[in-house]
């Protein structure tokens, strides 16, 4: 077993617990996964419904990959709403708080 008490000779900054990583008793904690993507997210889904004979199921695997592709079918008032919050998210952010508090 390796000795773990504080050497005098030991640098100030070797602190009890890189001793423990360095010797193999401890890791250090990892880094929690990434958020996976809207697109990463419609793939997942849409490798799972392949086999389905559910054509909702399907259709709504379709609609989660045009989406995560920004290619969905849109009316002309929805396609200029994600315009203007692409181009300014200020004021994105400030009509979506107005719609919520008419709502």
């Amino acid at each position: 077993m390796a000795d773990l008490s504080a050497h005098p000779c030991a640098p100030a900054s070797s602190t009890p617990s890189r001793r423990l990583i360095a010797a193999g008793y401890v890791r250090r904690a990892s880094q929690p996964p990434a958020a996976p993507s809207d697109l990463e997210v419609a793939i997942s889904v849409a490798q799972q419904l392949l086999d389905s004979d559910q054509v909702l199921s399907l259709r709504e695997a379709l609609r989660l990959l045009l989406r995560a592709l920004d290619a969905e079918p849109v009316d002309e008032a929805e396609a200029v709403r994600r315009s203007v919050d692409a181009q300014f998210p200020a004021v994105a952010s400030f009509l979506a708080q107005e719609r919520g508090a008419s709502q």
